[in-house]
């Protein structure tokens, strides 16, 4: 059985990944912060399919969870099929981790970083999946502020954050010298999940106004599905992806300086957690 690891696995495009994975039997490493959900959905899923799901509770907002969690899959798992770096938030107001690091950075873009430069160094023939979006388009990154320091937006910020996966995405497959490591990432669609939920009531109320409109999260899982589980995907590498189907991300994303600087960065404020 393929070996899938989900982060941000109990709401939304990540719970239906889940399910879909689960039901093409799928051993799952199911990861969130929320305990709870993580054993209801345990038993959920192993009652329904002949799965196995391991659970880990950890704030993926960390560099020093990420890396924790690495450690002990690691220990557990000589083999690694997929990760599927899901997670996300958007924080209309700046937020600062315990480690000091902007929140949106950290956990949009850091835990995306550390996980899949861990797990591509550690597992060969490992395909690795990062959930970024379209609003990656129209934003460019201030090398000089990468932590959002300066008259920050929320909006901003995570647009930022979803262009920052791509970069990673493109740099750790430049990076590769025997491509034995596949790495995409996708846009899943405006989707209506709880997403953006976390903020005041005004911009809570706007987002569900927009995500009213918006797919299932189902529908918003469909192009994780397909990396992880279509034969005639797993040639791809180093791709951006919506529905199903690889397209330019933006001119901005093939940027190599930018991507260059975006690496060094991130890289020294992993070594600080190892």
């Amino acid at each position: 059985m393929p070996v899938s690891i989900i982060t941000g696995s109990t709401a939304g495009i990540g719970l239906e990944t889940a399910k879909g994975l689960a039901k093409k039997n799928h051993d799952l490493i199911l990861v969130s912060r929320n305990k709870k959900k993580l054993e209801s959905l345990k038993k959920y899923l192993e009652n329904k399919n002949k799965t196995h799901c391991s659970i880990f509770s950890y704030d993926l907002s960390l560099i020093q969870n990420n890396i924790n969690l690495f450690k002990v899959i690691e220990k557990e798992h000589k083999k690694i099929d997929y990760l599927i770096n899901n997670v996300g938030a958007i924080f209309m107001n700046r937020i600062v981790t315990s480690e000091g690091i902007e929140k949106t950075f950290a956990l949009n873009h850091m835990s995306y970083f550390v996980l899949s430069k861990l797990f591509s160094e550690k597992y060969s023939n490992i395909s690795i999946i990062n959930v970024s979006s379209e609003a990656h388009r129209n934003i460019k990154l201030n090398i000089d502020d990468l932590e959002n320091s300066n008259n920050y937006y929320g909006w901003h910020a995570y647009k930022r954050s979803k262009l920052a996966n791509i970069y990673t995405t493109y740099k750790i497959n430049q990076k590769q010298k025997d491509n034995t490591v596949r790495i995409n990432c996708l846009h899943p669609g405006l989707v209506n999940t709880e997403f953006a939920n976390n903020n005041n009531w005004y911009f809570k109320f706007m987002a569900n106004i927009i995500k009213y409109f918006g797919i299932s999260p189902l529908e918003g899982a469909m192009t994780t599905l397909y990396l992880a589980s279509y034969k005639e995907a797993q040639d791809f590498t180093g791709l951006y992806f919506d529905k199903c189907k690889p397209r330019s991300s933006s001119k901005e994303s093939y940027d190599s300086n930018t991507s260059d600087s975006l690496w060094n960065y991130s890289e020294k404020l992993m070594s600080k957690f190892l």
